[in-house]
């Protein structure tokens, strides 16, 4: 039976606390904003939240996966953004932490402080999910490399400092020819422009092209065309259990909202709790958030114990992004009008939750990898 060690529900309920504390009053009016509330993320950052996973030396702290999983579920269910945003960070710290001890003490310690923002670029306007057709090229020139290519999708690229940047430097195709870097987004060449998202508008997306971008060797992320070597890609399947847990506590916190309204709320005499097809819609969605949690946490704990995940991880990329977003549909279906307008945030909740139903992975990708894990090669369909 799992259940969390005495020391894991004394961060939850710390988190809990600080949540409800610091982040609640501001929720709303941060979803709506185009770019991070700096006061907020450096009261997550004293917390010591955006270090968690991150090596101490840098300023960040030594923590399991259900550990940072608690903290990230916390901080969601008040603040959907912040939460997703605390969980970006830490990756981002840890990420550049792999390079070398010049850039690592550079950039890190900044990064979880809060004082510098990171950004990813992957995806390419004719690449998403197929990280192998990447096309933007960096070109070895002595003591530095020059970066060619357009990127899209670049979360918080809007207002980041500086951006881990995949970019080929190996011939053909495929991952095995891909490379890291991290590239000062001030750098000369660089142009940016934002997406206006539907929802997440404080994720700050963009599109970033770089045209003969010269980025000095020493921002070079490991070695040569191992971009996606082990070394790097470890924690993938937990990190889509993160994700997971922060779709889920944003469904939990619109399921506990729906409940109070319909306690109120009275159709034909009655609180609406009392109709079974009211009823019957909570106790589904309450069914749906705990199996969906506790596949995410024993995703987690397989990676704090160093056991294959790779099935699980992408059971939980799928699975809680759909039946998230099913249940805060049902949720605004329920209360009404009321929460078709702002005065709620459900709406709010549905436009950020519908996102990542595809990002960092589609569900499709997802099923095929777990397909791929219980036929073998056999269900991949371009080999």
């Amino acid at each position: 039976m799992f259940e969390f060690n005495e020391t894991d529900s004394i961060l939850r309920d710390q988190a809990s606390r600080f949540a409800k504390k610091e982040l609640a009053a501001g929720a709303k009016k941060r979803a709506k904003q185009d770019s991070i509330d700096r006061t907020a993320f450096k009261k997550i950052g004293d917390m010591g939240y955006t270090g968690l996973g991150v090596p101490e030396k840098y300023g960040g702290q030594e923590a399991t996966w259900i550990s940072r999983g608690i903290v990230i579920e916390e901080l969601s269910k008040i603040d959907f953004n912040v939460g997703c945003l605390t969980a970006h960070i830490q990756h981002m710290a840890l990420m550049t932490s792999r390079g070398s001890e010049e850039v690592a003490w550079e950039y890190v310690p900044g990064l979880i402080s809060t004082e510098k923002v990171c950004s990813a670029a992957i995806s390419e306007p004719d690449c998403g999910s197929d990280v192998g057709a990447i096309r933007t090229r960096a070109i070895r020139k002595e003591d530095y490399y020059i970066i060619t290519g357009e990127k899209t999708s670049v979360t918080r690229g809007t207002y980041a400092d500086v951006c881990l940047v995949f970019a080929r430097t190996g011939p053909g195709t495929g991952t095995k020819g891909l490379t890291m870097f991290l590239v000062p987004l001030d750098l000369p060449g660089i142009s940016i422009a934002p997406l206006m998202d539907m929802g997440c508008r404080s994720m700050g997306r963009a599109i970033i092209n770089f045209e003969d971008v010269e980025v000095p060797a020493k921002y070079r992320i490991g070695e040569e065309g191992q971009a996606f070597s082990k070394q790097f890609v470890r924690g993938v399947d937990q990190g889509r259990a993160i994700i997971g847990l922060q779709v889920l506590a944003a469904s939990q916190a619109s399921i506990e909202e729906t409940i109070d309204y319909t306690k109120q709320r009275v159709a034909f005499g009655k609180p609406i709790a009392k109709y079974e097809g009211v009823s019957f819609k909570i106790a589904e969605a309450a069914t749906l958030i705990e199996a969906g949690r506790w596949l995410c946490y024993r995703t987690l704990w397989l990676g704090d114990e160093g056991l294959p995940s790779f099935k699980e991880g992408a059971m939980c990329k799928w699975w809680c992004p759909q039946i998230a977003t099913e249940i805060i549909h049902n949720c605004l279906r329920i209360c009404g009008h009321i929460a078709y307008t702002e005065e709620l945030a459900i709406e709010q909740r549905l436009r950020d939750i519908i996102g990542f139903e595809f990002a960092d992975g589609t569900a499709e990708i997802m099923k095929l990898n777990i397909a791929r894990q219980l036929i073998g090669k056999e269900a991949i369909p371009y080999i």
